[in-house]
């Protein structure tokens, strides 16, 4: 399903309590509300559009699938009732590898996922200096992911914010293209 043309028929199995059996984590998403500037749906829905929104790869949907389902067990409000999720992509990452231990999922493809889970969320400040260090971080193979990890996050939020948080994103990945171009070292062993 989730190589699919169509992932987010994820909310059949929702509607028909598949999930429920199969995947009760992503049922908890379904009922965690995001009262926030930068969403407009709540997490299951934003997990759904987030499907949509990057190309069809096995460790790409994996990642969009699982990249927020830590949210429900970090949800809290602020004084003015925005929501907030500290830790939750460290949490999100934790749940992915249990959840793709206990489905059975090879050691590579659930390190690859969990990597780009925990690393979601990460603010690269768009230095270069900064660009090399989270390179280095997030490693050669998977940077590449994250930066579509990233995308279709971003997509999947409040329009509103989105062109702002593309063009960042454009400027980290021409930073990112230029650092490969230049083959500049990005680790001490580089």
């Amino acid at each position: 399903l989730l190589e699919s043309d169509h992932p987010d028929y994820l909310r059949a199995a929702w509607e028909t309590g598949i999930t429920a059996v199969v995947l009760p984590e992503f049922d908890a998403c379904m009922d965690c509300e995001q009262n926030h500037p930068y969403h407009i749906y709540d997490v299951g829905e934003h997990t759904l559009q987030s499907l949509l929104c990057v190309e069809n790869d096995k460790i790409l949907r994996l990642a969009m699938l699982f990249h927020d389902f830590g949210k429900p067990l970090t949800h809290s409000r602020n004084e003015e009732g925005v929501s907030r999720f500290y830790g939750h992509a460290a949490v999100s990452a934790e749940m992915a590898h249990d959840i793709m231990r206990r489905l059975k999922f090879d050691n590579d493809t659930t390190d690859k996922v969990k990597k780009l889970v925990a690393e979601h969320d990460r603010f690269i400040k768009n230095e270069p200096n900064r660009v090399r260090r989270a390179l280095s971080k997030i490693t050669k193979e998977l940077f590449p992911y994250f930066l579509k990890v990233r995308r279709a996050d971003i997509l999947a939020q409040n329009p509103a914010i989105q062109e702002e948080r593309l063009a960042e994103l454009a400027e980290l990945t021409k930073l990112y293209e230029e650092i490969l171009e230049k083959e500049q070292a990005v680790s001490i062993k580089d």
